[in-house]
Order: C-alpha cells, then sequence, then structure tokens
C-alpha cells in the first residue's frame, strides 16, 4: 500500500498493508476546486445570560401593581460573538541578509541585502548555505507552539520531541501495536519510540476522522507518500484552526535515494488528481526499483551519487523486480509518490493554488542545507 500519512524514508521502508489505503477514496470533484474547511460551529449560547427567575420570585418593587414583567420587556441578549483567533507568533524569515554576510564576511560583508539575496540565489543556495535562523532541524521544529495541541501526522517510531507539558495528538495508517511491531522488524527501527495513536487513518477524510481542529500540524517526511497531493492538502485544511499553521519537514530528492528520479510536476499533480488516486501509481513502484540509489545526503553534497542506473549492470534485473511488484496484491514497500526540491516545491504550491487546487499558500521556506537531506515549510490559509 501506499503511505498516505507514513513514516519517514530511509532507503529500503517498512512495511505497510495494501488496507490501509482506500483506493479511490474520493477526492474533489475535477470540475471543482477542493471543499473549502468547514466552518467552525458557532459560538454555544452563554447558559449565564437566560433569564431563568421565576415569576413568583420577581422582587415585588420591580413589578409595580402586582404586575410581573414579560421576557418580552426585557431588552434582547446581544447576538453572541466569536473572539477572532489570536495572531500566532511571528516566523524567522527565510532569508535573514546578516546571516548570509556571517557564512563569508570577506567577499560578503560589504553588500547591501538586495545584492546579498541575488548573491544567495545564484551561488549560496546551491552551497547549501545558512541564511536564516533556522539552520537545523531542531530549530525547525522548536517554532511549533508549546503547549499545543499539535497533531503529528505519521510519526511512526521518529515522533517530534515535544517539550514536557506540550499536547500532541498522533495520526498514523496503524494502530499503536502494529507499528511498533513493524519498527522492531526493521533494522533502523526503534518499537520503543512509537506514541500512543490517536487516529487510525483508513482512508476516510480527515474531518470525519477527528472531530477537532488544530493550532499547528506537524508532518515530517510524510508528504512525499501521499498519492494524491490535492486530497492530502483538503485533509489538512479540515482540520487546521483558524490561523493555524501546518509544519513539513520535506525530504530533499537530490541528496537522498530517489536522487535520480525526475522532480514532480504540475502534470503529476494533475494526472494524480483526476485519476482521484487513493494508491501508489504503477510508477511510484516502478522507479524505486529501478532508480533508486542510496540514502547518503552528504555524499551526495559531495557529487556522488552512486551508480548510473540506466547504465549499471542488473537493470534487466531491476525490471524484473519492479514487474513483479506490480502483481502483488499486498504491497509491502512504502514509496514515494512525490520529489521534490526547494524550488520546484514553492513553484508546484503557488501553481495548485493558484489553480484552486490548495487553499494553502507558503508563509516560509526553510532551504535544504549543506550535508543535508531536507528543507522545512510552514503552510497557513490565505485570508
Amino acid at each position: 500500500m501506499t503511505r498516505a500519512p507514513a513514516t519517514r524514508s530511509r532507503g529500503s521502508r517498512r512495511s505497510t498493508p495494501a488496507a490501509a489505503v482506500v483506493a479511490g477514496r474520493g477526492t474533489p470533484a475535477i470540475d471543482d476546486a477542493p471543499a473549502a474547511p468547514k466552518p467552525i460551529d458557532e459560538a454555544p449560547v452563554d447558559q449565564t445570560r437566560i433569564d431563568r427567575t421565576p415569576p413568583s420570585a420577581t422582587p415585588a418593587s420591580a413589578a409595580p401593581n402586582d404586575q410581573t414583567p414579560t421576557r418580552a420587556s426585557r431588552p434582547p441578549d446581544p447576538p453572541a460573538t466569536r473572539t477572532p483567533p489570536p495572531a500566532p507568533p511571528p516566523l524567522p524569515p527565510d532569508f535573514d541578509a546578516a546571516r548570509y554576510a556571517a557564512t563569508d564576511p570577506t567577499t560578503l560583508g560589504s553588500l547591501d541585502p538586495t545584492a546579498l539575496a541575488h548573491h544567495y540565489a545564484a551561488h549560496g543556495a546551491a552551497d547549501g548555505r545558512a541564511c536564516s535562523a533556522v539552520a537545523s532541524r531542531a530549530a525547525f521544529l522548536a517554532l511549533l507552539p508549546s503547549p499545543g495541541p499539535v497533531l503529528e501526522v505519521g510519526p511512526f517510531c521518529t515522533p517530534w520531541p515535544a517539550p514536557a507539558g506540550t499536547v500532541v495528538r498522533y495520526l498514523d495508517i496503524m494502530p499503536t501495536e502494529a507499528l511498533r511491531a513493524t519498527a522492531a522488524a526493521l533494522p533502523w527501527g526503534d518499537a520503543s519510540r512509537v506514541p500512543d495513536i490517536d487516529y487510525v487513518w483508513r482512508g476516510e477524510p480527515y474531518r470525519d476522522l477527528i472531530r477537532t481542529r488544530f493550532p499547528a500540524i506537524l508532518s515530517s517526511h510524510c508528504i512525499e507518500h501521499q498519492p494524491c497531493l490535492v486530497t492530502h492538502l483538503t485533509d489538512l485544511a479540515s482540520v487546521l484552526a483558524p490561523g493555524g499553521r501546518v509544519f513539513l519537514v520535506v525530504p530533499d530528492h537530490r541528496y537522498a535515494f530517489d536522487h535520480f528520479v525526475p522532480t514532480s510536476t504540475l502534470v503529476d499533480v494533475l494526472d494524480a488528481y483526476a485519476a482521484r488516486r487513493g494508491g501508489h501509481a504503477p510508477r511510484s513502484t516502478i522507479a524505486h526499483h529501478l532508480l533508486k540509489t542510496h540514502n547518503d545526503p552528504p555524499a551526495h553534497w559531495a557529487g556522488a551519487h552512486g551508480p548510473d542506473p540506466w547504465t549499471e549492470a542488473g537493470l534487466v534485473g531491476r525490471v524484473s523486480e519492479a514487474l513483479r511488484e506490480l502483481r502483488r496484491t499486498d504491497l509491502v514497500f512504502d514509496l514515494h509518490a512525490w520529489q521534490f526540491t526547494p524550488a520546484s516545491f514553492r513553484a508546484l504550491f503557488d501553481l495548485i493554488a493558484v489553480a484552486g487546487l490548495s487553499p494553502f499558500r507558503i508563509e516560509r521556506l526553510y532551504p535544504t542545507l549543506r550535508d543535508s537531506g531536507e528543507f522545512y515549510a510552514v503552510l497557513r490559509i490565505a485570508a
């Protein structure tokens, strides 16, 4: 099966039962933009404001001539209002000119902010230089609100190490004990780190499974596994509170095991959407078996990507392996459906938002740093 909200990538992926995703789960109608998140329920009636005093208890001074006032004589209660959500705290900019200049004071120290931005675009990004306060995964995760609540999608056995006292709820595709058994069977898995899963997702819309909304959602190495990107973003929006944020940790495929797989395009996103895809496309299985390479980010940064899969001996054998996997009904590999870089992620998410297929806009995008294999994005629903 596919991952949908499943676990992290480490080359060979964990096993995932095919039944974990309901194939063809309803994506929004092709002719329509995805359904907007349902409005938050109206504010509850303030019961303390209802006059429950029986007529017989009315003070005499309030009712001359022994006539009891009626409820109609009272001024009407003002309409219930909802307090607007508090503004979330500001995030560090994704380009900080001073921090970028500090990476090479001799060359960059005399440049103004505009020139520094141009220099980063031309040279710094390709070098993986730091350009913001978010210079590590820990720094990114520190942006999550505490004490929460936070919804973490697909924690598997590497959940967010939340600060003490933070309320976190977990969604994954298996119950807790099944995830622990899966983790125990993997050479890199740690069953003791699997958290108690609050929501076991079987392919239904998130809003039908989760009867509340969260001010923050965390998804680490999950979005690239979603068979239909449009459906997944609609699901996230449906359980995000007004003014909330989605925090994404995203693998940069240039420095991962799918280095040789082409970067995903708008055509790929629209194809999955039109097909109402609820399980991985054959392309994902084929690409995994034909084009997989090592998963060592520093080696990729050094230019050592492994043998070219198109010329490497054994190509015929990998083709046979891929075809065998396609014939299986119990797909055990969790696959990458999407391959992103920071630049392609920004361009793609901007395009699908303009097309009306996503309610989200990118609030921040912190690019991939040297010797790292991931970048970080923060999404918010457009006002």
